[in-house]
């Protein structure tokens, strides 16, 4: 190993135990008691090398969610892949997202927090959750695109667009049966994708 990918390993896994600490602290008490200084310390990384590497407390926030949204969208790429047909990969893909959501512990601690006032990485999700709706969209897109060529690709741009919009709505704001969300949004696939003349 070089100099050169020795320092990237070394970054990597400083990244990492930072990351793991600040999700084990959110979990134990929410993201608005969860201080910069405490988190340098139990992972064992000096507060000058983490604010090097994350900025700010936003930035070590904004890189926990975006890394706990790569883990998803491993998760959903593999539903859909199980998949020809767009409406049925969409229902599979949604269920999954929302029956993973209920079940991880530091989404829990994200949604259950901005409903008692602590709304600090909730943007991330949704106001500043440009990355995750980029990252959706490309995943999700790419999909659609090799079930269905003969639609135009704006139009399958702007069903996979609502698809993942919709899709952290019902995450965020729930009001149906996971069930029920996913076979919505496959209703709305077929609606979005049925005609190829669509422009």
């Amino acid at each position: 190993m070089t100099g050169e990918s020795l320092r990237v390993e070394f970054r990597r896994q400083v990244r990492e135990r930072v990351l793991d600490t600040a999700a084990a602290l959110t979990v134990e008490r929410g993201w608005d008691r969860v201080r910069i200084g405490e988190v340098a310390v139990a992972s064992g990384v000096s507060r000058p090398t983490l604010y090097r590497e994350f900025g700010t407390k936003d930035g070590v926030g904004e890189a926990l969610v975006a890394r706990e949204a790569e883990r998803f969208f491993t998760g959903i790429a593999e539903q859909l892949e199980q998949h020809e047909d767009p409406p049925e990969g969409v229902r599979a893909a949604v269920r999954f997202t929302l029956d993973e959501a209920g079940g991880n512990p530091l989404l829990r601690a994200i949604l259950t927090g901005s409903r008692s006032g602590d709304t600090s990485l909730l943007p991330f999700l949704t106001t500043r959750g440009d990355a995750i709706i980029t990252g959706g969209n490309a995943l999700v897109g790419d999909w659609m695109r090799r079930r269905r060529p003969d639609v135009e690709p704006r139009t399958v741009a702007d069903a996979v667009d609502a698809i993942v919009r919709l899709t952290i709505s019902h995450l965020v704001s729930p009001g149906l049966s996971h069930s029920d969300a996913a076979d919505r949004l496959a209703r709305l696939t077929s609606c979005l994708i049925a005609d190829p003349s669509r422009v």
